[in-house]
């Protein structure tokens, strides 16, 4: 419910007051007006004349940046540029280092990624890989001695008699290669068959027919995939550029083959070279180890060229690429961590490949596409001769995708001829395909992900050629068109209960100029040209040949202000008879670019008043120091949210005014306000919870009841300076408690700092809102700094359980206007359909450092509360963001954190109960009553669903039938418990100790505690 105080008559709540802050603006603040980052980039690049990056939009896999021209450029990739490393998100590199306790890792890769530093305890395994807080481990018969570090490349030398084991970490997985450096080597027993000891935490490991490694979490999604094992020698041509003499591939390989040793080794260690000698190798898991059998025949036959190179590889990557080869049919060559694509016939081998991509276009979504360009680093072709390649729009890939089960080919982007890195003639380059087509399908069609295809001429051995998959990049540009203009009205106001007087009844406007408003809003900010017809009703150019627009002009004004433009009385009266004096006009945004639809929509009747020249104009005047008039925009000086205003009234040019009525855009109640004395001033209080634009609406009325025509004053308020603390639904810095009663209402308990918190006599809700939900609450959801509650409701007519967003109206009511639902982009991430509970606990991850500057400001990415949904066993983190979506950031899907005995667990949100930073847990055993506590460890939510520490016992479902957690009730930094007993009786535990202490009554049947 929203606060208003009028004259002497307060419109409060009694038993608990509803605090307000009552001060002026407070230093610090940052006014709601001020450009966000994009539109500082923009204004950068239209005076530079250079784009410009938009820094608080990095991600992972992207890069924005703002265009001199007014648009944007998004560039996607299909592998992770960044990562996120100690709160900061940091270049990736792969490039291996040795720490202090011995272990070898990346400097910065998506996934853990752990290399034996040789010489370890026995039960050091010599490769580990993490993601999520699950892991995978393969480890080496015996003990390896110290690695050679080169790079992202560790060589752990003569693990048998002329054999070098190397691992090769890249950002989303690792390789592993045995070189086998000689035919005496080849012959070691060890070889005839390898075992990997296999050990997994979290995961389940298996192979299929062909030899594809999978392992899956226990809700059956792939965590770590491996294609089947590949061995190849040293023969044919290696990478790097040819000589000049030798003008393609072909010629390479009838010359004689000189590459041999160390030199084949270094120049092909992880990839083969082209027409080298392949094999595919069986490989299974079984009695906990992955067993490899090499190809016998690859390793004794006589044209054999050592050194023989034995792969398995395994990644853990997010977003996806993969290829497929004719001659291995069933092999899935998935998130290759080598990062080489294939395409094309090459005719030594016999081998044909193709490769895929898949790109994010969520961003896309209904924006208007100017260019989209796929590039990617052609590192290898078989001759300088340019042969084409061509880039398809295809179906969806996944871990399955193989030569036999590859996706469908759609249209055909693009087709470039060209071939680069055979030789110092045409060295490796980029290649780069128009991807207009698929971005603009990926935009209208609302796609999250756009799939590519890349295929040479598949009978031409000249059209083969490598590519560098790390390299792949959709660079888009776009513009996104402002919203239609909202809150349409004039001055003085004839707005009614249905709109801006699109429908009757319509307002009157006595002798008096005139101002038509609008709010503009743009997505990308910055300026916005909004421009306004007025034409006399029923005769609009479009409906009367002699009709004409009487008004046809624009205001420019910055995103998120309302525009105003002054109607001179003088233009009106000249076609004051066309309608008997009734006028309709509309609103339209413009960007410079791309224009809205017009407000009312087009082909819908215009706003409407009726102009009376011959009716006095008397509305009242308004005015207020704490928030003045938004006339000319945004005032510097307007105070923030929760401050009481004064605004003062007086008549204008009106007499015998015996007084006012009045309401506001936050409560439409319209109240009455008597001066005291006959044409008097009143002064009405007013209390915004909201920032942003606001109107409050006086008009006058005489003795005789005639009624004024009606001022709307516009005024800006600020945000909060900061959020409230967690806990605290009505800003006086004490949390406080939800409630949903018996009848499913909720209600409003303020705390004071002791432990006590009093019922407030009105309701938070209207009656009976909250009948079978599942609510929660903890942190701002609408970037208001309010604490908003969480909704999951089920929705019988879509027949699915829905996800909400209501919005605290800053008094601890719930602001009915402002209900947003949260949804996920990818329908596999929707884990609440049935779920037991949710649970908003706070900020598990952080905010992130997008700048690198060691501190979070505004170019850098905020911290946002997290969900936690139980579903049977299962328990799945979510993570927040300003978007709505709880799967927004690739990087960052829902987390399985917990997959076993969650089902008769009860969850509460503590905060950080440990001072160590991170957010913790509790929980109840609803059978036995044991309490429970989860201490968090990690960004990603480790330590919420392990190891539990018990810290009470006795509280059964009949002891305490209702319980609920917030933090630091007392201001002592430690977290509390509210409970009901069996009586109906309010409990409070401070630091979750003690017996509780009655604190309230009067909560039987409740439903629950929030």
């Amino acid at each position: 419910m929203s606060r208003l105080f009028a004259c002497a008559i307060v419109a409060g709540l009694a038993g608990a007051v509803l605090p307000v802050t009552s001060s002026t603006a407070a230093e610090g603040i940052i006014p709601q007006a001020e450009q966000t980052p994009a539109e500082r980039a923009l204004k950068q690049a239209a005076d530079t004349g250079r784009r410009v990056e938009v820094v608080s939009e990095r991600t992972e896999y992207s890069t924005t940046f703002a265009n001199p021209e007014g648009t944007f450029t998004q560039e996607t990739h299909v592998v992770p540029i960044r990562v996120r490393q100690n709160g900061r998100l940091v270049t990736a590199d792969p490039t291996l280092v040795k720490g202090k306790d011995g272990v070898v890792r990346p400097r910065a890769s998506a996934v853990g990624i752990e290399f034996s530093g040789g010489g370890a305890p026995a039960d050091a395994p010599m490769v580990t890989i993490t993601r999520d807080g699950r892991s995978m481990s393969l480890d080496w018969p015996g003990t390896l001695p110290e690695p050679v570090l080169d790079g992202d490349t560790a060589t752990y030398p003569e693990v048998l008699p002329g054999v070098d084991l190397k691992l090769r970490a890249s950002v989303t997985g690792f390789q592993q290669v045995l070189v086998v450096k000689s035919r005496e080597a080849a012959a070691h027993p060890q070889l005839k068959r390898l075992s990997y000891s296999l050990r997994t935490d979290g995961v389940r490991a298996r192979t299929d027919e062909a030899g594809n490694l999978t392992a899956v979490n226990p809700a059956g999604q792939e965590v770590f995939t491996a294609p089947t094992p590949l061995m190849w020698d040293s023969s044919g041509v290696p990478d790097g550029a040819a000589p000049s003499t030798l003008r393609s591939a072909g010629e390479a390989l009838a010359a004689p083959q000189k590459t041999q040793g160390a030199k084949a080794d270094a120049a092909n260690s992880f990839d083969p070279a082209i027409g080298a000698k392949q094999a595919a190798l069986p490989a299974k898991v079984e009695d906990g180890a992955l067993k490899l059998t090499p190809d016998e025949d690859l390793l004794t036959s006589p044209d054999t060229v050592y050194p023989v190179h034995v792969d398995p590889y395994v990644s853990g990557g997010r977003n996806n690429w993969a290829a497929v080869s004719k001659n291995y049919p069933t092999t899935s060559y998935w998130n290759k961590s080598d990062n080489v694509a294939r395409v094309g016939y090459e005719s030594q081998t016999g081998t044909t490949w193709r490769s895929f991509f898949t790109m994010d276009s969520r961003n896309l979504h209904g924006k208007k596409i100017v260019r989209s360009t796929f590039r990617i680093k052609n590192t290898h072709s078989w001759s300088c001769t340019k042969k084409p390649v061509t880039l398809y729009l295809t179906g969806s890939i996944s871990s399955s995708t193989t030569w036999n089960k590859q996706p469908s080919w759609s249209t055909a982007q693009a087709t470039v001829t060209d071939s680069k890195g055979w030789s110092s003639s045409c060295p490796a380059g980029n290649l780069e395909f128009s991807t207009l087509d698929a971005a603009t399908k990926a935009s209208a069609n609302k796609w999250n992900t756009i799939t590519l295809g890349l295929r040479a001429n598949e009978s031409d051995t000249y059209g083969w050629k490598k590519f560098d998959a790390s390299t792949a990049v959709i660079s888009t540009e776009y513009n996104t068109p402002p919203a239609a203009p909202s809150a349409l009205d004039t001055i003085p106001s004839t707005r009614n209960s249905a709109g801006c007087g699109d429908t009757a009844p319509y307002g009157y406007i006595g002798d008096t100029d005139i101002y038509l408003t609008a709010k503009a809003s743009d997505p990308d900010g910055g300026t916005v040209n909004v421009k306004f017809h007025l034409w006399a009703t029923g005769h609009h150019p479009n409906d009367d040949p002699n009709g004409v627009l009487i008004v046809n002009q624009t205001v420019s004004v910055t995103s998120g202000s309302v525009a105003k433009l002054k109607v001179a009385k003088s233009t009106l009266l000249p076609h004051l008879q066309t309608a008997d004096g009734n006028f309709s006009w509309k609103a339209q945004a413009s960007d410079g670019s791309l224009s809205s639809d017009w407000t009312p929509p087009q082909g819908a009747p215009g706003c409407r008043f009726v102009f009376d020249p011959e009716r006095p104009s008397t509305p009242p005047t308004v005015s207020s120091v704490q928030f003045p008039s938004g006339d000319d925009g945004w005032p510097v000086n307007t105070s923030p949210v929760r401050t009481t205003g004064q605004f003062v009234v007086t008549p204008g040019g009106a007499t015998d005014v015996a007084a006012y009525e009045y309401w506001s855009t936050q409560d439409t109640t319209v109240r009455t306000a008597t001066p005291a004395t006959l044409n008097g001033t009143v002064t009405i209080e007013l209390t915004p919870t909201k920032a942003g634009a606001h109107y409050l609406y006086v008009r006058s009325v005489d003795r005789a009841q005639n009624k004024s025509d009606l001022m709307a004053y516009l005024f800006y308020v600020n945000g909060a300076a900061a959020p409230d603390k967690p806990g605290d639904l009505n800003g006086d810095g004490h949390p406080d408690l939800w409630a949903v009663d018996g009848t499913g209402t909720l209600q409003r308990y303020f705390g004071d700092g002791t432990g006590t918190a009093v019922k407030a006599s009105q309701a938070a809700s209207a009656n009976g809102q909250y009948t079978d939900t599942k609510t929660t609450r903890r942190g701002d959801w609408t970037d208001d700094g309010f604490e908003d509650l969480i909704v999951l409701k089920h929705d019988a007519t879509e027949q699915r359980d829905r996800l909400w967003v209501h919005a605290n109206d800053g008094t601890g009511g719930i602001d009915q206007a402002n209900v947003r639902e949260l949804n996920v982009w990818g329908p596999e991430n929707d884990h609440w359909q049935g779920a037991d509970q949710i649970l908003a606990i706070g900020d598990v991850d952080g905010p992130l450092d997008l700048d690198g500057d060691g501190t979070i400001g505004p170019n850098d990415r905020p911290g946002h509360p997290d969900l936690l949904v139980r579903k049977g066993d299962q328990l799945w983190l979510y993570f927040g963001s300003p978007s709505g979506y709880l799967d927004e950031y690739v990087e960052q899907p829902p987390v399985l954190i917990g997959d076993e005995g969650w089902s008769g667990l009860e969850l509460f949100a503590p905060g950080d109960a440990t001072g160590d930073g991170r957010v913790d847990l509790i929980a109840r055993d609803t059978s036995t009553g044991v309490l429970y506590r989860y201490n968090g460890t990690g960004p990603n939510g480790e330590g919420l669903g392990a190891d539990p520490v018990q810290i009470g016992t006795s509280w059964t479902l009949t002891n305490r039938p209702l319980v609920t957690s917030v933090p630091d009730v007392q201001g002592d930094g430690q977290p509390s418990v509210w409970a009901t007993d069996a009586s109906g009786n309010l409990l409070f535990y401070p630091q979750i100790k003690g017996g509780g202490n009655v604190v309230g009554s009067g909560l039987s049947g409740f439903r629950s505690l929030t």
